[in-house]
């Protein structure tokens, strides 16, 4: 087809140097093969793009916990106090679009009632100027209960490259659920989290992993 296009612009041109006029039907072969061509660029562009959000990496949680989907182009790290976390490098915010996961070993006469009034409490502790946005029951992976936390709070991800970047005013949003790792019940916590002035484009992102988990209902 492209070969096809050259060849009657060729002609077009020799036309052009001996002075003959142009044929009209030429002219719109050429204008229609020309508009198919920059169709079929876009199409596959289109195509690309989909098949580069959507690919994705998978981060088992062990034993009979859910398996964590994550996009593909987002780098793991090893936190501290955490089971996973990977962030998208391409965040154009000092702070790096994220999803962590935390879990422990359920207390004893610990459920999930006591956990939605006690976790708000250590995530105040945890997080400067924390602020919950909203409290909401899901349903989470394999069906179980869950609850939904929204918030904001303040980061400084600069202080420890020693920038002087202002802070960060950051929304996040912490899946919160008791699961089984085959062994033990477990409190598993699955956090999202932006720079909250980038919050509305990672969220699509943030939606499809709450998705694969199986959630169902609130923001997810």
């Amino acid at each position: 087809m492209a070969e096809q296009t050259f060849e009657n612009l060729k002609q077009q041109w020799a036309r052009s140097k001996t002075g003959a006029r142009p044929d009209p039907r030429d002219e719109r072969r050429n204008s229609l093969l020309v508009a198919l061509v920059i169709l079929i660029a876009l199409v596959l562009g289109w195509l690309l793009k989909e098949v580069t959000v959507s690919a994705t990496r998978e981060m088992a949680l062990g034993g009979q916990l859910p398996v964590l989907s994550y996009p593909a182009d987002w780098l793991p790290q090893q936190v501290e106090g955490l089971l996973f976390q990977a962030v998208d490098p391409a965040s154009p915010s000092s702070f790096d679009a994220r999803v962590s996961v935390y879990g422990r070993d359920l207390r004893e006469g610990e459920d999930l009632e006591m956990i939605s009034a006690s976790w708000p409490l250590r995530r105040s502790r945890e997080l400067d100027r924390y602020r919950n946005l909203s409290t909401e029951s899901v349903v989470g992976p394999d069906g179980v209960p869950a609850i939904l936390f929204t918030y904001a709070y303040v980061a400084d991800p600069s202080r420890e490259l020693g920038a002087s970047d202002l802070p960060v005013v950051v929304q996040a949003q912490d899946l919160v659920f008791i699961g089984n790792d085959g062994a033990n019940d477990r409190l598993v916590v699955i956090t999202v989290a932006a720079d909250a002035t980038e919050w509305d484009m990672h969220e699509p992102v943030f939606q499809r992993i709450f998705s694969r988990l199986g959630v169902k209902g609130g923001n997810s």
